[in-house]
């Protein structure tokens, strides 16, 4: 994925991107998840939030819902939930789910975005929010946001995209060179010039923001949210002409390495972040 200028795309292309995937995106990413020649990014980011999950109990707000599927297994835990996405065709492929599979279940299935949150303080006992914050422009209103509606003790898991993947250096230092102000507008205005000039298409998809996860964990705690489990995965251990050329060789590789994704170097070889928070109960965190 590229670099987000998030000055350049709004919040009505995020929905418009998934409701347009929304009648394929369970079947890809899970029925055929480890069948496609790809790594099955979206289906070991579901297993990773199960298992952080662990014995939570109470009500649930999953921000981002998707096809219904983390929703699901939510409700499954006898959780109270509710679920929120910014792309109604998302909301639709939900709701479609729910009630195949759990038609004795009530859920809560509203519109909306992670900016806006309608809901009173200390309102859940869990949050997810999968994939989600890259297509904020900053983190800064959010975090506090999250932990406010999060009751004293209650769990928070967030999934970003690594912005320091050693295995992919061009990546990285584009990413940090992007940051700076002054460097990264000359970058993206050489950038967009260049591909004006060549009429090369512009990329597919959504791109997204990557974090810096020790960056992202400080900002939670000054946000009053502890860390208490993370994890790395989706490593890109190839070039990314090997991972086209071989696919499936290279996705089954990958997921060897998933070994190494509590570990606090060869982790930084992993793409995505997942990390699970708790808000601290006494309300004390450092500034």
């Amino acid at each position: 994925m590229s670099y987000i200028n998030t000055e350049t795309f709004e919040k009505r292309d995020v929905a418009k991107h998934f409701t347009a995937v929304s009648s394929t995106y369970n079947e890809k990413n899970y029925r055929l998840a480890g069948k496609r020649g790809k790594y099955p990014d979206i289906f070991r980011r579901h297993q990773y939030i199960l298992e952080m999950m662990g014995g939570a109990r109470g009500r649930a707000l999953e921000i981002g819902c998707g096809s219904g599927e983390m929703l699901h297994e939510i409700l499954k835990r006898n959780f109270k939930a509710v679920g929120m996405d910014i792309a109604p065709g998302m909301l639709k492929a939900s709701r479609k789910l729910i009630k195949e599979k759990l038609p004795n279940k009530k859920v809560g299935l509203l519109q909306g975005d992670i900016d806006h949150l309608a809901f009173p303080d200390a309102s859940f006992d869990l949050i997810v929010a999968a994939g989600v914050i890259e297509y904020l422009a900053s983190d800064k209103k959010l975090l506090p946001e999250l932990c406010r509606v999060l009751k004293p003790g209650g769990v928070l898991i967030l999934s970003v995209r690594n912005k320091i993947n050693l295995s992919r250096p061009i990546t990285t230092t584009r990413d940090i060179l992007l940051a700076l102000p002054m460097i990264g507008a000359m970058l993206r205005g050489t950038t967009l010039a260049l591909r004006r000039l060549l009429s090369l298409p512009p990329n597919g998809g959504i791109p997204g923001r990557r974090h810096v996860p020790s960056s992202l964990k400080n900002h939670m705690r000054r946000a009053g949210l502890k860390t208490v489990d993370a994890a790395f995965y989706h490593f890109t251990i190839f070039p990314r002409f090997l991972e086209r050329r071989f696919p499936n060789f290279t996705a089954k590789w990958a997921e060897k390495f998933e070994v190494f994704s509590r570990t606090p170097v060869l982790g930084y070889l992993a793409n995505q972040y997942i990390v699970k928070a708790q808000k601290v109960e006494n309300g004390n965190h450092r500034s």
